[in-house]
């Protein structure tokens, strides 16, 4: 059989002027890499005399975060804003660093570790979604920002939040995560100095954050028992012999908390969005997790929380090969895993813009292969099995609260997570479908 011809990378040019093609990436980021993406598995964006590569194959994706995963690292421009706005935590350390960290931390991310926290989720779950008013407006957004931050302090810290604290952390948590999201991936993301206005305030956000972990911790240094939660195998860390200092401790916590809340909290608002697009589907979820999975797992691959993985080489010259096309990414260049644009390929996902849980009920290698919503290999999402858990609880209590009406557009904004632009605002409303009784209160009656 002849062999096959190397081809280079096809490119989108997005304008002569670096700084010019940076503000047009920054104002749509998503159409760019959509473009990108509709070319080819492997394409070029070039930015003036820069080029940033664009991967949407899925098996080039594994290869990176796995196989290949020592020769690539997250760039500057991701690790600085997130420093600035958080601290060094788990997600911004050298691979070499995590290495250390992640033996004493891991064992208290397993399922079975997670399981007397995960237990207690249901009264908590109830209490918040009881709450949110029928037939009224509702600020969506903040919802499910205020469950999820509830759901992660006491998994992760051992920490049982009342509504009100919990709406007052997460205003704060907002405010440092969208001043992140804002800077990643711009010319200025890798000054490690917050400027102007805009820094000032979030450095008061952060503030209020950093005292909030200093508090968290300070209790857990005098409890009795600290071994049932993540804070508690943190606090038992010897990565070096010595224990984790004070600083690393309050940037681990911040890591953990925010990074997860974030990213369940945006993926809560999405599954609502598709819940009032289709209803049907919505009214399935009802009857429990079973339902729940398939419709989560829809939702990650349409919206992904995690839309896009930036790396850069290690090494010079990196060689990718998508197909027949191949290339080499020097040090210093950027490619970006674009998971949204590996969700929605055509060529793996027939009619990919239509949302269907059912097609996750096949089973099928090739689609299992192509979904990665919490990234893989070493520095994939430490916390994935936590939120699949915290989302499967919370989402039939969310349908059995009613079916859902969305107030204005629900225009996707890319920035530390994929959210709704502007926020979101809706409706619960009473139907024949949503006044079935919940399972577990049903079991109670008989």
């Amino acid at each position: 059989m002849p062999r096959q011809p190397v081809r280079t990378a096809p490119e989108v040019r997005i304008h002569r002027s670096l700084t010019k093609a940076l503000r047009l990436f920054d104002a749509d980021r998503l159409r760019w890499l959509d473009e990108a993406a509709a070319i080819g598995p492997l394409v070029a964006l070039r930015m003036g005399p820069v080029k940033t590569w664009v991967v949407t194959d899925p098996d080039v994706a594994r290869s990176m975060l796995v196989t290949e995963s020592s020769s690539w690292t997250r760039p500057p421009a991701t690790l600085v804003p997130i420093r600035v706005g958080v601290g060094e935590n788990l997600f911004t350390q050298s691979n070499k660093a995590w290495a250390k960290v992640q033996p004493w931390v891991a064992p208290a991310f397993r399922r079975k570790a997670l399981e007397p926290r995960l237990a207690d989720l249901d009264a908590l779950i109830r209490d918040e979604v009881e709450a949110i008013p029928r037939d009224e407006e509702v600020d969506l957004e903040r919802a499910t920002g205020r469950i999820a931050l509830r759901l992660a302090a006491w998994v992760l810290l051992g920490e049982e939040l009342d509504p009100t604290r919990a709406e007052e952390i997460a205003h704060h948590q907002r405010a440092v995560v969208r001043w992140v999201g804002i800077r990643l991936g711009q010319l200025t993301g890798f000054i490690p100095v917050a400027l102007g206005a805009p820094g000032r305030e979030m450095k008061r956000h952060r503030a209020f954050l950093d005292a909030y972990a200093d508090e968290v911790i300070a209790r857990a240094y005098t409890a009795t028992h600290t071994g049932d939660h993540v804070l508690g195998a943190l606090l038992n860390a010897r990565p070096s012999g010595n224990a984790l200092t004070p600083d690393e401790l309050r940037g681990h916590v911040l890591g953990l908390f925010l990074a997860g809340n974030e990213t369940t909290a945006a993926a809560l608002s999405w599954a609502l969005v598709h819940g009032a697009r289709a209803p049907d589907e919505w009214g399935k979820v009802r009857d429990g997790s079973r339902r729940a999975v398939p419709f989560l797992t829809e939702t990650l691959r349409l919206s992904p929380a995690v839309w896009g993985i930036p790396r850069t080489p290690t090494r010079a010259g990196i060689k990718l090969s998508a197909g027949d096309v191949t290339t080499r990414v020097r040090r210093g260049q950027l490619a970006t895993v674009y998971l949204r644009g590996i969700n929605r390929d055509p060529n793996t996902w027939g009619d990919p813009l239509r949302f269907d849980p059912s097609r996750h009920d096949t089973g099928a290698k090739e689609l299992h292969r192509a979904l990665l919503p919490f990234g893989l290999g070493p520095r994939g999402c430490i916390g994935q099995h936590v939120a699949m858990a915290e989302m499967s609880a919370v989402l039939p209590a969310l349908a059995r609260r009613g079916d859902i009406i969305i107030d204005g557009s629900t225009t996707e904004d890319a920035g530390f997570a994929l959210r709704i632009r502007g926020g979101l605002s809706g409706r619960f409303t009473t139907s024949r479908r949503s006044t079935s009784t919940d399972p577990e209160t049903a079991k109670r009656r008989s």
